[in-house]
C-alpha cells in the first residue's frame, strides 16, 4: 500500500505535488483560501479537498474524508500562514491569529496520530522571541509523543533554481531521529552538480514548449516612467543604481528599501527567494534578466518548480500569492524519497512494539 498524506494549510499544492511524485497518496487537504481550493480541484480532482478554516475541521473529519482511521496516516504535512514569523513582517508571531495556527498543526498530530510529520515555515520563525516560538513548537510535539529534526534547507542545494531558505521539521511518532536528504547541489563544490540558474529554468520552459498564451501567464502592467527606470538597471544592480532624480522620492534616502528592491535577476545564478509579489520589480531583486518587466506568474511557476501542465486559477495577485507561498515541489519530493526509505524501518519497528505491547497484554491478563 502506498504511504498516505493529510496536508493542512495545503495552498496551491506545491508541498503535496513532491510527495505525490514521490509515490505517496495525498488523501485529505484542509485549505482556507477558496481560489487555490479551485487550483487543486481543478488540478489535482482526486485529492479530496476541505474548503474550511482549520479551526472549524476536526481530525475525525480529515481522517473520514481520505479514508483513514487513527495512526494509520504515513505523514501530515503542513506549512502555516508565514507572515507573523517573516523578517519582512513584524513577528508579532503567536500575538498574531495566524501565529495560533501552529497550535492547530500540533493538535490534528496528536489526534491523527500518524507515522511522520512535515512541518515548514520561513526561517523568521527561528528567531522569533529568541527562539522560544520554535523552542515551544517543538516542546509541543515532543509532549505528545513526536521525536523532531529541525534544519533549514536551501532549495538550490536540491536543484531548485532559487536561493530560498526555510526550516523544516521532520518527526517520528516510533522515537526515531528523522534524516534530510543530502544536498545534490553546490555553489563551488566540483563533488556536487551545479546549482541550477535562472537561464537554465527558463531554457526548461523552451525546451518544454509551455504556453505563455495560457490564461493563467499573467504580468504587472508597468507605466511608462516604470519601464524607463528598469531600462537603467544592469544584471544584478538595484535601485542604487538609479539617479537620484530618476529615483521615487521614497527611495532617495534609501533607508525603507532593502538590498534587493528594485534589482535586475542574474540569469547565471539561481533566482532570489520568490516570495508572494514577485511579478512587481519595487518588491525585490524581480526584473526580468533580459527584458524591463516583472516576472510573469509562469515564470515564477518555473522558478519554484511547478509541473508544466499545473493551471492556476485566480487574478495576478490570487496566482502570485499561490506560487510564492508554495514549498518547491522538487525540494518536497527530494525530503519525500529520503524519508519514504527510512519509512520502511519506522513501519517494521512499528509493528515490532505493536506485537510486543499485545504479548504484554496478554501476559498480564493470565
Amino acid at each position: 500500500m502506498s504511504p498516505t498524506v493529510i496536508s493542512l494549510f495545503t495552498g496551491a499544492g506545491g508541498l503535496d505535488l513532491g510527495f505525490e511524485e514521490a509515490g505517496y497518496q495525498v488523501r485529505t487537504c484542509v485549505e482556507i483560501e477558496a481560489v487555490a481550493c479551485e487550483t487543486l480541484r481543478k488540478n489535482r480532482p482526486r485529492w479530496r479537498v476541505i474548503e474550511r478554516d482549520i479551526r472549524l475541521v476536526s481530525t475525525e473529519e480529515m481522517l473520514e474524508t481520505g479514508g483513514l482511521k487513527v495512526g494509520e496516516t504515513t505523514v501530515v504535512t503542513g506549512g502555516p500562514p508565514c507572515q507573523p514569523f517573516s523578517t519582512l513582517g513584524k513577528q508579532r508571531a503567536l500575538d498574531d491569529p495566524r501565529g495560533a495556527l501552529l497550535r492547530e498543526f500540533v493538535r490534528v498530530v496528536d489526534e491523527a496520530r500518524p507515522l511522520t510529520f512535515l512541518f515548514e515555515n520561513v526561517t523568521g520563525l527561528k528567531s522569533v522571541q529568541k527562539g522560544k516560538v520554535l523552542k515551544d513548537l517543538l516542546e509541543a510535539f515532543e509532549d505528545i509523543g513526536y521525536t523532531t529534526h529541525p534544519t533549514i534547507l536551501t532549495a538550490a542545494d536540491f536543484g531548485v533554481p532559487q536561493l530560498r531558505k526555510r526550516i523544516f521539521v521532520l518527526g517520528s511518532r516510533e522515537k526515531k531521529v528523522l534524516d534530510f536528504p543530502r544536498a545534490g547541489h553546490s555553489k563551488i563544490r566540483s563533488s556536487l552538480k551545479k546549482w541550477v540558474t535562472v537561464k537554465d529554468a527558463f531554457g526548461r520552459m523552451h525546451n518544454e514548449g509551455w504556453d505563455l498564451n495560457r490564461p493563467d501567464n499573467k504580468k504587472m502592467n508597468h507605466s511608462v516612467e516604470m519601464i524607463q527606470r528598469m531600462s537603467l538597471i544592469k544584471s544584478g544592480q538595484n535601485f542604487w543604481s538609479l539617479p537620484l532624480d530618476k529615483r521615487p522620492d521614497c527611495w532617495k534616502n534609501g533607508k525603507h528599501q532593502g538590498k534587493d528592491t528594485f534589482g535586475r535577476i542574474d540569469p547565471n545564478k539561481p533566482a532570489p527567494t520568490i516570495r508572494t509579489c514577485a511579478y512587481n520589480p519595487t518588491k525585490g531583486r524581480y526584473i526580468h534578466p533580459y527584458e524591463n518587466r516583472g516576472l510573469s506568474t509562469l515564470e515564477m511557476a518555473v522558478l519554484q518548480t511547478f509541473p508544466k501542465d499545473y493551471r492556476f486559477s485566480g487574478n495576478l495577485c490570487q496566482v502570485g500569492r499561490q506560487i510564492g507561498d508554495a514549498v518547491p515541489p522538487l525540494l518536497a519530493r527530494r525530503i519525500a524519497e529520503c524519508l519514504f526509505v527510512q519509512l520502511g524501518n519506522c513501519a517494521a519497528q512499528s509493528t515490532l512494539s505493536s506485537i510486543l505491547r499485545q504479548y504484554e497484554i496478554s501476559n498480564n491478563s493470565l
